[in-house]
Parts: C-alpha cells; structure tokens; sequence
C-alpha cells in the first residue's frame, strides 16, 4: 500500500509532478500585505499539519489539518487540495527549516545542531510512536528523492566551506536520527570522532 510520505520523499523525480499548491512566488525584494498575510497562513496551516502528523502519523485527513491549525476547512483547500500536498509541503518546510537553521554556523556546530533538530523533532517523535516503519523507510537515503536531494545540497556545500569531503557519510549519520534519538552531548562526542575521519577533496584531475 502506498504511504504519503514515503511517496513525498521518494517519488522518481523524472515522472509528471503532481497537481499540488505552491507558496505565492513574487520577485525579490517584492512584499505585499496579501503575499505576507498567505505566507503567514500557509506557515500555520503546516503547523497545524505537523501536530497532526504527530497526532495520526501520515493517515491524517484534511479535516484534523483545519483543525489543528484552527482554520476552516476552506482555507486550508485555498492553499492545499490534497492530503498528499500538505505532506509533500510539510518535508519541505521540514528540511528547509533544519538546514536554515545551521547558516553561519561552523561545520561541527552546524552537524550537533542538525542532529539534535532531527532527533528531538516532534513530527519524528510522532512518527516513531504511531508509524516506525514509515521511518525505517525515510531513513534510507535515495539519490532521487527530492528531500535528499535538498539535504544532500546543503551538506555538500557545508563540508566544501571548511575543504572536506564525505558527503554521504555524514548524510548516512544524519540520517540515522530518524531512527534513534540521542541527546546533544551524546551527538557532540559522535561530531568530534567523524570529523576526524572526513576525507579532504580528491585533487582535480589533471
């Protein structure tokens, strides 16, 4: 049987895209009130679809979303027309949110933080009470799935910052707190022993 989320991170990226909701694009440095005021909604709405998620796992209905963002049904089918796009939405803002987060940060810290964010995420936490195995199937990575896609990116450029390399060594570690929680200090003492470990760049071929 098909899983939503499963489907969300793993779904092969060269067929047609289904019919799902974007975030208002405008151009750089554009605000408007109703750009702004979506956004703000959207952001609830997504929210409301993570308490859900911890709530019901993936089987939640657009109902329980409303709800648990405190909107009516209508305004959530303005930004979002199906379950699989709150989902789809819902990895998005989850990913970006954890990488964002670690801007400006050395790559040790940024690696402990990003940990700790996914280990203790209450979606992840959820998932784990109500869905293991749809976490035991997330956390093996899938070079065509756009949420690795995206984590892969971002870690790529950070090891490149600092002239390291072994992206998916760190990704294999990263992606090992889906499955098991740790607490900071624990993953701290796992940051210093890989960093130790990364391999530098292969020289360029002649």
């Amino acid at each position: 049987m098909s899983d939503p989320l499963y489907d969300t991170l793993f779904r092969p990226t060269t067929l047609s895209p289904r019919v799902t909701s974007a975030a208002p694009v405008r151009e750089k440095g554009v605000h408007t009130r109703a750009g702004n005021a979506m956004n703000r909604t959207r952001a609830a709405l997504l929210s409301g679809a993570a308490r859900a998620v911890e709530v019901s796992g993936t089987k939640i209905t657009m109902a329980q979303v409303a709800a648990a963002a405190g909107v009516a049904k209508a305004t959530l089918y303005n930004h979002f027309r199906t379950r699989d796009a709150v989902l789809d939405a819902l990895v998005e803002q989850q990913v970006e949110t954890i990488i964002e987060a670690q801007a400006g940060k050395t790559l040790g810290v940024a690696l402990v933080d990003a940990a700790t964010a996914i280990a203790t995420s209450p979606v992840r936490r959820g998932l784990a009470r109500v869905e293991p195995a749809v976490l035991a199937t997330v956390a093996r990575i899938d070079a065509a799935a756009p949420g690795w896609q995206r984590a892969r990116a971002a870690v790529e450029a950070a090891l490149a910052a600092e002239g390291r390399d072994g992206v998916d060594i760190v990704l294999r570690w990263l992606a090992s707190f889906l499955l098991t929680e740790a607490e900071p200090e624990s993953i701290a003492l796992d940051v210093a022993v890989l960093l130790t470990g990364l391999p530098a760049p292969a020289p360029p071929a002649a």
